[in-house]
């Protein structure tokens, strides 16, 4: 019996609440804050569901103002979002009014509303490096997901001298992500984007600048993947399937 078992704590914020809607501009190459690092996570996780032959039902974990799930959902016949923030879901909702086939729900990664084996795809889009218990979130993607689904799954790549973002919980090389993911899912593959290169160039003070142009213009830099040279780029990305044995085991 899975009783007397810790639940990990979850992390809120409040930047919907602060921002609005703000994915749905810095995505906008017509928009003044236009950001190409961001538009880039985005569109390397669309392409590869766009890849994936079975897509009918996907749930996007941490879906925010819903912007992956609005690129996602013309080829998929289900797409639900899940996130902790009343405010993320609110918008979600609102901006998803068109696409009967969406909604998001409020919830946590840790206790999903879905039953076993629904899903086809899950989308885990920047959000592991946040968790308190990873694990834990992702047993409960694996319980949702069917036997033949996929967890696409990206998260900024460990760098020595500074994290990304203080708030983040953990970032992870890739050797300790594939080792983690490993422990649930039997079937692991890790390719790299976002090349730190144009990270670097994008923080001068005319870089920033130059990535919009020419992000305006239809090229996106950061769009750039590699299945090697990791110390070369900035963003993880993994593709998991199949079960581990002993991947729905808890440990007390």
């Amino acid at each position: 019996m899975e009783t007397n078992v810790a639940k990990p704590d979850v992390v809120y914020f409040d930047k919907y609440d602060q921002r609005g809607a703000y994915h749905w501009q810095e995505c906008d190459r017509n928009s003044k804050s236009y950001n190409p690092p961001l538009a880039a996570r985005y569109e390397v996780v669309r392409r590869e569901v766009a890849r994936t032959e079975k897509r009918d039902r996907v749930l996007d974990i941490g879906c925010g103002d819903a912007y992956l799930i609005a690129q996602v959902q013309a080829d998929c016949r289900e797409v639900r979002g899940v996130d902790s923030e009343a405010q993320a879901v609110a918008l979600a909702n609102e901006i998803l009014k068109p696409y009967p086939h969406c909604a998001a729900v409020q919830g946590d990664c840790y206790h999903l509303p879905f039953e076993d084996g629904y899903f086809d795809v899950v989308l885990l889009t920047d959000v592991i490096e946040h968790l308190k218990d990873p694990t834990a979130c992702l047993r409960e993607i694996r319980r949702v997901l069917n036997d033949r689904g996929r967890l696409i799954l990206t998260t900024p790549k460990f760098r020595p001298d500074r994290k990304w973002d203080e708030r983040h919980e953990k970032e992870f090389t890739s050797e300790e992500l594939h080792s983690l993911l490993s422990g649930v899912f039997s079937d692991v593959t890790i390719t790299y984007f976002w090349p730190l290169k144009w990270s670097n160039f994008y923080r001068n003070r005319f870089g920033w600048r130059i990535c919009k142009a020419i992000g305006r213009m239809g090229w996106n830099p950061f769009l750039a993947e590699s299945v090697d040279r990791p110390e070369s780029f900035g963003q993880l990305k993994a593709i998991c399937m199949g079960r581990k044995a002993d991947s729905s085991r808890v440990t007390r």
